[in-house]
């Protein structure tokens, strides 16, 4: 007999064994989740970054929280410049865990300038890179409606009471509109581990009054405790309304200074409660299971949060000094990306003692000394942009193969006609069917387009494609902004009425207007070739094959990059110990440095002008970008309203506006095409205005490539200077250069004589040779009818039309036309010259 299986020895175990072999697998389990949260060789880990963000009116509550902290901290480190910017603080009771790096959002992220605007974008940066955030609400913030109605005093005990009706307060006014606006933007963006803290500025001071007794001094007391415990269940239900029910726990402490007088408690009650919350404020911060935002915790990308930073302007070298974090070993190969600032190539990483930690020299270190250098070969270059040679072939391609260029069923030629010399499959396919019309056929290859989209001149074509809508000129007058204003309001609201419909007027040739338009069959199975009549801008950006197959290689690359660290234990630095024993073994973590080391980052080639932009107190990270997410290309983002709306505005947005998108780490600014986001069909329609109501649309747009998941922000400078409004949010979809987005048009006429399946149709043209242009193109009706054109009638656009069930008079002949609608670029840089020749316009795309 063979040996038996693994599950029939389980079986045949005792039940102690079996208890003993899960113990075994649970202490396993519970010692790798040690071991992730330890530093290096077992040294704690690099301090938790704790964001303190106040969502009331007072603003400097959040330097108090900070300063209430630091009060029982053992050690305390100033590492920058600034000491408002960060604080790190050390307590030695937690012994692993008991290090934190003290943030404020009025401090740490100040270079977005003063005001709420300033506030929403800095609180955004600072969620990003904190593991937990600290929501202050100022329970003496702004109070209202919270004074005793009605106090009886007499010598009966039940004549000593308060109105019980006035305790239904409303608590709302402790959250101003700033916090709201801070509150939405961070959970659209992504919230990392939130604890809310109520916080007592001040105390009631009792006025003793010669008619007041010990039973009204009482009376006092009990509506103090009855208004604290009424405030504290308004703050707990608000955290578990905003941060789900396994965040709804509230904190109170006391920031009272000891020289204000309460008639609650003495000064050693208050000072005992102080302690109290204080110590349980930084047990729950240094215990509790806290991590970034989602989609940074989970992202194979290494990031370093500046304690300090300075700038060599002689070299215009940037170091970076900080703890390496996330999941994935920090890459000196890897372009990095500083928001605020930019991509740059990465110079060298040194790795150096902790503030934190006695000096420990590690043998790696020895070897190495201390310093890897980066290698220019395994560098991507920092353009952008694509600069194809005509004679070299295409270079903007990523993940295409030569041998892929020929489908495999395709051939050179047709059985149904003779191939005009120099025609492709695809162009050859327009002649087919031109002249004939059969409305039981299903499928389309876009036959009718050789009819209707035959070439303008160049000129026209270029006119038409430079002309900027009148909204993109920089109008500085109120008035002009107003009537602006007004006429969107009007085209939107006849969008929504007449959903596409457009006018032709008597003496207009429709012909002339709608060249490039063509006519389709079936929208979603009728062929539209991606790579037909791309602009010159489509030349300077990168295409993918597909651009899922590209991320899923990225991603299992990283992958293993992140097993090969954990395998390693973190002992490594620059490459792993098994290369050094085995020269022919794959190293996944060349150039790395493992996550949790504090390291000295310089990076090459910073303007100092960039560096001047940004206020010296606020603070830097350095984030590893992956493989060709510095390149540009087409992305499509899905997005929809958010629920709590900033309505500062009611003009409405437009296709092509200029907008401002933050995608994760980056930001820039561009201009989008809105579209629906047609999960069965290769054509998306096209919207002309930001879809209203919390409907979920696309956005498509020149911009970085950026791998999903990644949550977008979308904003738009408003009339006032310098302010943004929070217009829209959503996530990634992907880049994909070959998404169609097809704006429709649609021509409506009237039927002036009906005779069965025959009409007389007037109002859609002026003339009879629009009627002869556009007599390939199919007809429909509102009332679910298909037709076509027969002949043209007179002299005025009036024409004869078939359909394929009787038609009625007071029936609506409508007639669709379609063209491809391509995003713009935010601005461009004018022309450019090479080798004695002037090129096209160049466009340029400024990340920060």
């Amino acid at each position: 007999m063979g040996a038996k299986s693994a599950g029939a020895s389980m079986i045949s175990q005792s039940k102690a064994d079996r208890r003993n072999h899960a113990g075994q697998k649970r202490a396993a389990r519970r010692e790798e989740l040690m071991r992730k949260k330890r530093g290096l060789d077992g040294l704690p880990a690099p301090p938790r970054v704790v964001g303190i963000l106040s969502l009331g009116h007072n603003i400097k509550i959040e330097d108090q929280v900070k300063s209430f902290i630091l009060e029982s901290a053992d050690k305390t480190l100033n590492l920058h410049a600034n000491f408002d910017a960060t604080v790190t603080c050390k307590f030695d009771t937690y012994k692993k865990s008991g290090g934190l790096t003290l943030l404020t959002c009025r401090s740490s992220f100040a270079h977005h300038g003063d005001g709420d605007d300033a506030a929403v974008l800095a609180a955004l940066d600072m969620a990003r890179v904190c593991d937990a955030l600290i929501f202050v609400i100022d329970g003496n913030g702004g109070r209202v409606d919270d004074k005793i109605m009605e106090i009886n005093i007499g010598e009966d005990d039940q004549s000593s009471s308060t109105n019980r009706s006035t305790y239904g307060m409303d608590w709302s006014h402790l959250i101003s509109e700033r916090g709201d606006r801070m509150l939405t933007a961070i959970k659209s963006q992504g919230l990392p581990t939130p604890l809310s803290v109520l916080a007592m500025t001040e105390k009631e001071a009792l006025e003793v009054d010669d008619q007041m007794t010990v039973r009204s001094v009482k009376s006092f007391r009990r509506s103090s405790i009855k208004r604290s415990l009424d405030l504290k269940r308004y703050v707990g239900r608000f955290a578990a309304t905003e941060f789900g029910r396994d965040n709804g726990r509230v904190l109170e402490i006391d920031l009272t200074g000891s020289e204000e007088i309460s008639f609650e408690d003495t000064d050693d009650a208050r000072k005992i409660r102080k302690e109290k919350g204080a110590d349980a404020l930084v047990r729950t911060l240094c215990s509790m299971s806290c991590s970034a935002a989602k989609w940074v915790a989970n992202s194979p990308r290494g990031y370093i949060l500046s304690d300090s930073y300075n700038l060599d302007t002689a070299t215009n070298e940037l170091k970076i000094t900080g703890y390496v974090r996330g999941i994935a070993p920090f890459d000196v190969n890897s372009l990095v990306h500083v928001p605020g600032l930019g991509a740059f190539k990465c110079q060298s990483l040194t790795k150096i003692p902790s503030p934190l930690q006695r000096q420990k020299t590690d043998a790696m270190e020895i070897i190495h000394g201390g310093t890897i250098a980066s290698k220019p070969e395994l560098q991507e270059p920092l353009e952008m942009f694509a600069n194809p040679d005509c004679l070299d072939g295409e270079q903007n391609l990523i993940g295409f193969d030569d041998h892929e260029s020929l489908g495999e069923g395709e051939s050179d030629t047709n059985g149904d006609f003779a191939r005009p010399e120099g025609w492709t499959d695809y162009q050859s396919s327009w002649l087919d069917g031109v002249e004939k019309v059969d409305f039981e056929s299903e499928t389309d290859f876009g036959e009718l387009a050789d009819e209707l989209n035959k070439k303008s001149s160049r000129s026209d074509m270029s006119v038409t494609s430079d002309v900027m809508d009148v909204e993109d000129s920089d109008l500085g007058f109120a008035e002009e902004r107003r009537v602006l204003a007004e006429q969107r309001r009007k085209e939107q609201t006849n969008n929504q009425q007449f959903p596409d419909e457009v006018e032709v007027e008597e003496n207009e040739k429709a012909q002339q207007r709608f060249a490039r338009y063509r006519s389709l069959k079936n929208f979603r199975k009728s062929h539209w070739d991606p790579k037909e009549n791309l602009p010159d801008s489509y030349a300077s950006i990168y295409h993918f094959a597909s651009f899922k197959a590209t991320q899923r290689s990225v991603m299992n690359e990283m992958r293993e990059v992140i097993q090969a660290a954990e395998a390693a234990k973190g002992k490594f630095f620059g490459h792993s110990i098994a290369t050094v024993e085995d020269s022919d073994a794959e190293d996944f973590l060349d150039g790395c440095i493992p996550t949790g080391s504090y390291v000295q980052l310089t990076l090459a080639g910073v303007d100092p002008k960039l560096l001047s932009s940004i206020s010296t107190t606020a603070l830097l990270v350095a984030i590893s970008l992956l493989p060709h997410e510095n390149k540009a290309s087409v992305l499509h983002i899905g997005l929809s309203q958010p629920t709590k709306h900033e309505q500062t505005e009611d003009e409405p947005i437009k296709s092509k506006d200029l907008l401002t998108f933050r995608c994760g780490w980056r930001t820039w600014q561009a201009r989008p095409v809105f579209s629906q986001n047609n999960l069965n069909c290769d054509k998306h329609k096209y919207e002309r205005f930001l879809p209203q109501g919390g409907a979920f649309f696309a956005a498509s747009i020149f911009g970085p490539v950026t791998y999903t998941p990644c949550p977008v922000l979308v904003f738009r400078e408003t009339t006032k200077a310098g302010s943004r409004q929070l217009v829209a949010t959503g996530s990634i979809i992907g880049a994909d250069a070959d998404r169609i987005v097809v704006k429709r048009i649609i021509l409506t006429g009237y039927p002036v004589r009906v005779h069965k399946r025959h009409a007389t149709v007037k109002y859609m043209f002026g003339n009879p040779e629009d009627v002869k242009w556009f007599k390939p193109a199919g007809l429909y009706t509102k009332h679910g009818l298909q037709g076509n054109i027969v002949e043209s009638v007179g002299e005025h656009g009036t024409m004869k039309c078939l359909f394929n069930a009787p038609v009625k008079q007071h029936d609506t002949i409508c007639l669709p036309l379609y063209k491809r609608i391509y995003p713009k670029f935010a601005q461009a840089i004018g022309d450019r010259k090479k080798d004695g020749m002037t090129y096209r316009e160049t466009y340029t795309l400024t990340i920060r």
